[in-house]
């Protein structure tokens, strides 16, 4: 379906007035949650720093490899640093490095099978390549070399979107193993977890930047008033997630465990086809899906009334 003219409004007058009057709430919600986490506008800009790190360093391995592959911000969250370990193997490295001019301490970590994808790629393995299952033994030393090369050319395309918050520079400072990152000091980190697609397997990269590394000093979250927005501060300019969700279904952790490449999942939604779209974590409108231009959009048929 292909929506042109008026239809082509996402939204229309009477859906953006319901949306302002719900940005109040909206914007008092995330800034409650984040309160303790420091300044939730200068969380969000590095958000939008990593995003467009990805889809560079994405366009950069498309160009170089001939092949579509694409880098895809698929969450960032604040954990311990430690934590960071939970999420590698035993045999896993990290490439650290350092934000200057504050000293402090970042880590990258690519999953196995996208350095194994990178390697082969790098020794001119084509598109087709016959999958193979990345080994779990310890890196070689010449592994090691590749790493360090991967996650420095990395590096080197984040400074220049990190340019754009603050005057730094990235220091490498080598590989460290899982051992040594969960016995990292106490402190809090914003992971970025990004999606790599166009390999022949399943590719994660993360990426770990201490909490305080872009936040400004003494600055905290911004409140909004019940009654409405504080003085300076204007809902149209708040950035804000809208989801339009097919369904969804319920597994036990069984089922889930015995999922495979091909297998059909029914999921808990209408047989017409419609989808309910989410703003923020609430539902506030059914559509259906459609195009607009070369996008994928959503066009909104009815309002979801809430429930006292």
């Amino acid at each position: 379906m292909t929506m042109s003219g008026a239809q082509a409004d996402i939204l229309s007058r009477e859906e953006l007035d319901a949306l302002l009057e719900e940005m109040p709430g909206l914007l008092a919600e995330r800034a409650a949650a984040s309160e303790a986490q420091g300044s939730l506008e200068s969380d969000l800009e590095l958000e939008r720093a990593n995003e467009l790190f990805g889809f560079e360093y994405g366009r950069a391995l498309s160009n170089r490899h001939e092949r579509s592959i694409q880098f895809v911000l698929i969450g960032q969250r604040e954990i311990e640093m430690a934590e960071l370990a939970e999420l590698m193997l035993p045999t896993d490295l990290a490439g650290v490095f350092q934000i200057q001019p504050k000293g402090l301490r970042a880590s990258l970590v690519l999953s196995r099978p996208f350095f194994f994808e990178m390697l082969c790629t790098l020794f001119g393995a084509g598109p087709n390549l016959k999958p193979v299952r990345p080994p779990v033994r310890d890196y070689t030393r010449i592994e090691r070399r590749f790493y360090a090369r991967i996650v420095k050319e990395m590096l080197a395309r984040l400074e220049e979107q990190w340019q754009a918050l603050a005057p730094v520079t990235l220091a490498f400072g080598g590989l460290q193993g899982r051992a040594v990152i969960a016995e990292s000091e106490v402190r809090s980190a914003i992971v970025a977890t990004f999606d790599v697609r166009g390999f022949s397997a399943s590719c994660r990269v993360r990426l770990a930047v201490p909490s305080e590394a872009f936040r400004k000093a003494g600055k905290t979250p911004t409140r909004a008033a019940k009654g409405g927005p504080q003085p300076g501060v204007s809902l149209l300019d708040v950035p804000i997630r809208l989801r339009a969700q097919i369904g969804t279904v319920e597994l036990t952790l069984a089922e889930a465990g015995r999922l495979a490449v091909g297998q059909s999942i029914p999921l808990d939604v209408p047989t017409d086809g419609s989808l309910t779209v989410r703003i923020g974590e609430r539902e506030k409108f059914r559509g259906i899906a459609g195009t607009r231009g070369a996008k994928r959009a959503v066009q909104l048929q009815e309002r979801i009334e809430a429930v006292e």
